[in-house]
């Protein structure tokens, strides 16, 4: 290197300081770290006594789905079991139809002054309810009537606390076409009949992804008590799983006993987003 060159390189070098070592990021936790904190935490508390007459509800969270929830209900209208709407703060058009469906078929609705997302809404529908076993379906599918009796069934026969099934994915290109499509649901000669397999505590030790448990949240199915004992659904920043739902049933799994069904229970809509009101 030339003598010139070097006396540039050491001049600009002069007034650089030299950064100090950063210290090492903090370890994010994984989903299992996380899930064995949650069990730690609660290890040393006891779950009450189990539901005896079940007392069964369908809580319908709607954040902007006025264009979806009518065609919901029509599909739910043979479905023996009371429903609630919760309306998370909507916009002018969505209350309207929802009170037109109020007026139609009876429902109970709820209306949050504030938008509380899906787990706020649920959280305050179960609280000031007076049934123990609630059905989730979302505004924007289709939760299947056979599913309806099909849960009620297993939670009878059962000792389980929550149950999930399947879905079919669909997208509708064709809004004019859901009226017929939600006559064929309703008239559907589908019967689930199949088994499902339980998971508990020893599996919730080992969760590690957010499909280690694998469910629709339409059709998701549980019991009053197990949602007062791990607390509801929980905000974002205090979940196992960054999805309101898998961290619902994850955490009811730790201490509960829960199934997995391959029977379907909903169609699930892919091409619906509506921002807030889902988490």
């Amino acid at each position: 290197m030339g003598e010139a060159r070097f006396k540039v390189l050491r001049k600009w070098f002069k007034g650089k300081k030299v950064k100090e070592a950063q210290p090492p990021l903090p370890h994010e936790p994984s989903l299992n770290d996380k899930m064995l904190r949650y069990i730690e935490q609660n290890q040393h508390r006891q779950p009450g006594p189990r539901e005896g007459v079940l007392r069964p509800e369908i809580l319908i969270p709607c954040y902007n789905h006025g264009a979806f929830i009518g065609n919901l209900v029509d599909v739910l209208q043979d479905v023996n079991v009371p429903v609630t709407v919760i309306d998370d703060n909507s916009n002018a058009e969505t209350r309207e139809i929802i009170d037109n469906l109020q007026r139609k078929h009876g429902l109970k609705v709820i209306r949050n002054a504030v938008n509380l997302r899906q787990a706020g809404s649920l959280n305050k529908a179960i609280a000031e309810s007076e049934n123990n076993l609630f059905i989730v379906a979302n505004a924007d599918d289709y939760l299947l009537p056979a599913w309806v009796s099909y849960a009620l069934g297993k939670f009878g026969e059962t000792d389980i606390s929550l149950l999930g099934g399947k879905h079919i994915c669909f997208f509708n290109h064709f809004p004019q076409s859901e009226k017929h499509m939600a006559q064929t649901l309703r008239q559907s000669n589908y019967q689930p009949q199949s088994g499902f397999r339980m998971h508990g505590p020893d599996d919730a030790r080992h969760f590690s992804h957010d499909n280690s448990i694998d469910m629709t949240m339409t059709g998701c199915t549980f019991l009053k008590s197990a949602w007062e004992f791990v607390g509801g659904f929980y905000n974002l920043e205090n979940r196992v799983s960054i999805h309101d739902d898998r961290d619902f049933q994850m955490r009811v799994c730790a201490f509960f006993k829960i199934g997995v069904s391959d029977e379907l229970s909903a169609f699930w809509r892919s091409d619906s987003s509506t921002g807030m009101g889902t988490k």
